[in-house]
């Protein structure tokens, strides 16, 4: 077992530290010059700074040249070499001219430890864009291409301390987070919790084979930036190991008749891009599903911190796990159902 999957679950440690004065001056500390303008970005796992340099530095096309956004990770979330990991894929996209935001380099360094706070953090130029609620066709299809030409060069080397997509991480780990928390106390939380032993039974032999690889995994609407030159990936903060399907179905994850015709004109880039021709696509409630039990987990374990609480204030109430019970039931009679339409057992 690597070091991700012992760690994973014990990352509710907060930011009490953390204050803008901390920020400029863990800035400062690395020979920048400031104006003293800095503005907290919306971010409730990490803390995530949009900083104004005293002069502009050439950051590259595409990204602002006075700026610099200061992305402070939460403690206990991911280790040093998770990050690095993390920072060595975008950089290595970045040298194959991929459109990410790949971090800074300082001092031969991109994760960096703020003395004052004992944070790791690290700098990324800000990226001049808009992000799109709706693609068109041609969107699609260049975002389609994007994911394809992170995969290609995701499958050319392999992580060894990030998270593995798996039944055991996204099931079996975040059942014991839901038990550990106790964050309710409600019948249909146990109910709840009854099920997910028989929803990775369930899946498990289903996604067991395929091959796996480096990947984005969060590659939803939300993480493509739309700058003059096209799409640009952001937030690599959840790329793990796992199935090219987890990065393929979150663009269009509906199952209306317009949904599947957007996937198919994504999915066509796509295999034009890598040669891919086989996505198994009719397992996509497979990866929903333990993306829900993954987020209700990713809540418990982060219920602590206030802010989960002001957001999320439905998390602890009878009437939020009635629904998810019922929600997690349609999800493995779906699945039941669409896998013995494919042969599966």
């Amino acid at each position: 077992m690597n070091d991700s999957q012992g760690l994973w679950g014990k990352e509710t440690q907060h930011f009490h530290l953390l204050t803008p004065d901390h920020v400029m001056q863990a800035v400062e500390s690395l020979g920048k010059r400031l104006t003293g303008r800095n503005m907290a970005l919306n971010s409730l796992e990490n803390r995530v700074y949009d900083v104004e340099l005293a002069t502009a530095e050439d950051m590259g096309d595409g990204f602002s040249k006075q700026n610099v956004i200061v992305k402070f990770y939460r403690p206990g979330r991911w280790t040093r070499a998770q990050i690095q990991e993390e920072h060595t894929f975008l950089t290595t996209l970045t040298e194959f001219e991929v459109p990410v935001v790949a971090p800074l380099e300082v001092s031969g360094q991109t994760v960096l430890l703020n003395a004052e706070t004992n944070l790791f953090y690290a700098l990324f130029p800000k990226v001049m864009g808009r992000l799109k609620d709706e693609f068109n066709k041609e969107e699609l299809e260049q975002a389609g291409r994007l994911i394809g030409r992170i995969h290609n060069i995701g499958s050319m080397e392999s992580f060894s301390h990030r998270l593995n997509l798996s039944p055991v991480t996204f099931i079996k780990r975040s059942m014991e987070a839901l038990q550990d928390t106790k964050v309710v106390d409600h019948p249909s939380f146990g109910f709840y919790l009854t099920l997910l032993p028989q929803l990775e039974a369930l899946i498990t032999p289903m996604i067991a084979h395929l091959p796996v690889q480096r990947l984005h995994g969060d590659f939803h609407r939300g993480n493509i930036v739309w700058t003059s030159a096209g799409p640009r990936a952001v937030d690599f903060d959840d790329c793990l190991t796992g199935p090219i399907e987890q990065d393929l179905w979150l663009l269009n994850s509906g199952n209306d008749e317009y949904s599947m015709k957007d996937r198919e004109y994504f999915l066509a880039a796509y295999r034009e891009m890598t040669r891919k021709d086989q996505q198994r696509m009719d397992l996509t409630e497979v990866f929903r599903s333990m993306r829900m039990v993954h987020f209700n987990a990713w809540i418990a374990k982060r219920w602590d911190d206030h802010s989960f609480q002001r957001i999320f204030p439905q998390f602890s109430s009878a009437g939020y796990w009635d629904q998810q019970m019922i929600d997690l039931r349609v999800q493995i009679s779906t699945i039941q159902e669409r896998g013995s339409q494919f042969g599966h057992s």
